[in-house]
């Protein structure tokens, strides 16, 4: 091989790789900080509604709702119109990702932000999430309905009720009562006051040191795993997998063609 056809290939094989980098990421492109506060005096509640992307909710130290993001898109047109807002709608504050016509709730219009949101402890909140891994910490949140990611709930005092439709979902040490309907993923719940669960299509259940009941009406797929349960567990239907209880301090009841491990 000639000299100068050795320094050509030497140059253009980081050029590739560094090119087909930049195509891999196309849709954060372009990248910018958002914020956006608002004080929760005469507020009765939260709504969060996030975008494709991570999202976080934590308390706050004071009394004001703080959001901050980084929006991401393919072009800077997109980048320009998708932005973070915080209002107030009556005694409510909506926090919101704002997010180009075209781009649709998934995130395919090559749009997302990732974003953290931090909120007075003693209002109650609900968190609307598309897509992303999602974690909720320390708030009072009531509500959570989840499209797609992994999430995560722990330290609450308040009653929630969660709907997911695919990712694993975990909660850890909710005071009070958990319900839940999930479509897909494994659920762990490690603590809690009560538990039901409504119905689960597919993965593994592993629910521990509840102090109350805990029921699952309908499981369709997954082993389930049962242990350190301060009063009754019932299962009404579950059509496959493996069901293993153990410290039930009440009784434990289960479908008749159904045996415990």
């Amino acid at each position: 091989m000639k000299p100068g056809k050795a320094l050509l290939a030497t140059v253009v094989v980081p050029l590739l790789i560094a090119a087909q980098a930049c195509a891999g990421n196309d849709s954060c492109r372009y990248s910018a900080e958002r914020e956006a506060d608002i004080d929760s005096n005469g507020a009765s509640r939260v709504e969060v509604f996030a975008f494709a992307g991570d999202l976080k909710v934590l308390p706050a130290q004071g009394s004001a709702v703080t959001a901050r993001g980084r929006a991401c898109a393919a072009t800077q047109a997109d980048l320009q119109q998708t932005l973070l807002q915080a209002k107030r709608d009556g005694d409510a504050i909506r926090v919101f990702v704002e997010v180009p016509d075209r781009a649709d709730d998934s995130g395919s219009g090559n749009t997302s932000m990732d974003l953290e949101v931090r909120i007075p402890v003693d209002l109650p909140v609900t968190v609307t999430d598309t897509s992303g891994q999602a974690t909720i910490e320390g708030v009072r949140v009531t509500e959570v309905t989840d499209t797609s990611g992994d999430l995560l709930i722990r330290d609450i005092q308040s009653s929630v009720e969660i709907r997911d439709s695919s990712g694993d979902l975990r909660v850890e040490n909710a005071a009070a009562g958990v319900t839940i309907t999930d479509s897909s993923g494994g659920i762990e719940i490690l603590g809690a006051g009560e538990v039901l669960i409504r119905s689960d299509s597919s993965g593994d259940i592993a629910i521990e040191r509840v102090t109350g009941n805990v029921l699952i009406e309908n499981d369709s797929s997954g082993d389930i795993a049962i242990s350190d349960v301060g009063r009754n567990f019932e299962l009404l239907a579950d059509s496959s997998g493996r069901v293993l209880v153990s410290d039930v301090g009440g009784n434990v009841s289960l479908p008749p063609y159904k045996h415990s491990q």
